[in-house]
């Protein structure tokens, strides 16, 4: 049996934590709905399709096709909400030729979609092939007599529309309204009697039922040939649509205060380069003025510690680089002038917690926590990001266990970003950056991170890739000759 495809695809197992969302205040700016969709990391195939479909939504008119198909399956689905709680057999019978209505719509605007991409054109080509528009020829047939057929047993006492009533006869005159008209003519004010719609009940449905014996068994009969058709399937796109639509509103309010977007760039090797870097979490707090920041990772300086004062921007930093890599993950543009990443495996994050620990019980649910993250990394291309992690403790304990996780990171050549007050990783050997006073800003008031100092290894990288004898080089070279 062939199944309808999806716009959204899952490509792995792995799952990103919800804690990270929340570590990074994703929670603040987007619906569950949308960060369950991130939750899953994309491959490269999936990136491209996606990233596709978000820069066709930035035309106009295709972002309105979208969300007139939306609207189009949210009308399917309301159908079937309907259908479902219809228990009187008369409202039924009208519910389901409303819901058949629906249902050939939808299909027929999912069909229509082959302009907006790959994602759309594997799902238009789906409900426009012959076996589905044989089923929905039969079926607008279908819908077509069981409305004509209700339409013959009202025979004007019946009025079948948004509910069904009785319908009343309101020209007829009782001797009260003759009397409501005299004190009106008196100067007597009288209130207006409100029309009263009799609902269909049970015993008139019955009876109604056994009347037109003839017509309800051929009502039953058409219904009948549809029992095998998943009314519910078009509505499966609708979760998948609104994550599009809610990520382009994500996008369109970030351009209104000028900050860009842009479809990242799939490297081949593990790094993450971006030029003016922004942290959009910071738009649930209205701030219009957000500061970038370049972020540079790559397999010689994977990982590095981000030092400087409080309030400097730091914590703004880490958010940037995590939200940012969590929405490459999944299709999405990210926010920066231009960049380069690589489809991580996992993303995972140690942020302090809210509850009250002293200092020996939050010192182990932190190591605790940093030996699941670091076991949750293993034989995978990690990005990991701890913000002051063991700064409950004493300074020398607290570099301690720092060292020793970061030695960890090291030997299984993760990526990852570390910010933290201990001043003493300037002496180990690791890339280190500062937030330092923005020279540009005549208020000093904002902050740009800034490399303090590369590690101690940086600078024989650098001379070899003055020569051309780095890694990179010399691979290039050797695939460049064929050999």
């Amino acid at each position: 049996m062939i199944t309808a495809p999806r716009l959204i695809h899952k490509c792995n197992t792995t799952v990103l934590p919800k804690t990270l969302f929340s570590d990074l205040q994703l929670d603040k700016i987007l619906s569950a709905q949308t960060m369950a969709v991130l939750q899953n990391p994309c491959n490269q195939n999936e990136i491209m399709r996606r990233n596709e479909l978000f820069a066709l939504l930035d035309g106009e008119e295709n972002l309105l096709q979208v969300e007139e198909l939306l609207s189009t399956l949210l009308t399917i689905e309301r159908a079937l909400h309907l259908l479902n709680y219809a228990k009187i057999p008369l409202d039924r019978y009208y519910r389901q030729a409303e819901m058949l209505e629906a249902y050939i719509e939808s299909c027929e605007a999912l069909a229509s979609m082959s302009n907006l991409g790959t994602l759309f054109a594997e799902v238009s080509d789906y409900y426009s092939s012959a076996d589905k528009i044989s089923i929905l020829s039969g079926m607008k047939q279908s819908e077509q007599k069981i409305k004509s057929l209700l339409h013959e047993m009202s025979a004007g006492l019946l009025s079948f529309a948004d509910k069904n009533w009785l319908t009343p006869d309101y020209d007829a005159v009782s001797e009260i309204d003759n009397i409501s008209a005299c004190a009106e003519k008196l100067g007597f004010t009288i209130s207006k009697k409100k029309k009263q719609n009799a609902k269909i009940n049970l015993s008139l449905s019955d009876a109604m039922c056994r009347l037109y014996a003839d017509q309800i068994a051929q009502i039953e009969a058409e219904i009948a040939k549809y029992d095998d058709v998943d009314f519910y399937e078009p509505t499966s796109y609708i979760s998948e649509i609104k994550f599009f639509l809610e990520i382009h509103g994500l996008i369109q309010k970030a351009k209104k205060v000028g900050i860009p977007h842009t479809n990242a760039k799939i490297a081949k090797e593990p790094l993450y380069n971006a030029k003016e870097l922004y942290d959009v979490s910071l738009l649930a707090k209205n701030c219009e003025n957000i500061v970038p920041n370049d972020a540079d990772f790559s397999e010689d300086e994977a990982f590095c510690f981000v030092l400087g004062a409080n309030g400097g921007g730091k914590t703004t930093y880490l958010r940037a680089v995590g939200v940012n890599l969590i929405l490459f993950l999944a299709g999405c543009p990210v926010f920066a002038k231009e960049a380069e990443i690589y489809p991580f495996d996992i993303v995972l994050s140690h942020f302090p917690k809210d509850e009250r620990f002293d200092n020996t019980g939050r010192l182990d649910e932190e190591r605790r926590r940093t030996e699941e993250m670091l076991k949750a990394a293993q034989d995978k291309v990690a990005f990991l990001l701890f913000n002051e992690t063991f700064s409950g403790t004493d300074d020398r304990r607290g570099f301690e266990l720092l060292k020793d996780t970061a030695t960890q990171i090291g030997e299984h050549r993760h990526f990852g970003l570390y910010v933290t007050h201990f001043h003493e990783v300037m002496s180990l050997d690791y890339p280190v950056l500062s937030a330092e006073v923005d020279s540009m800003d005549e208020n000093k008031r904002t902050f740009r991170i800034v490399r303090s100092k590369g590690s101690a290894s940086s600078y024989a990288v650098d001379i070899l890739k003055k020569y051309g004898l780095d890694k990179n080089s010399l691979e290039a070279r050797r695939y460049g000759n064929g050999n």
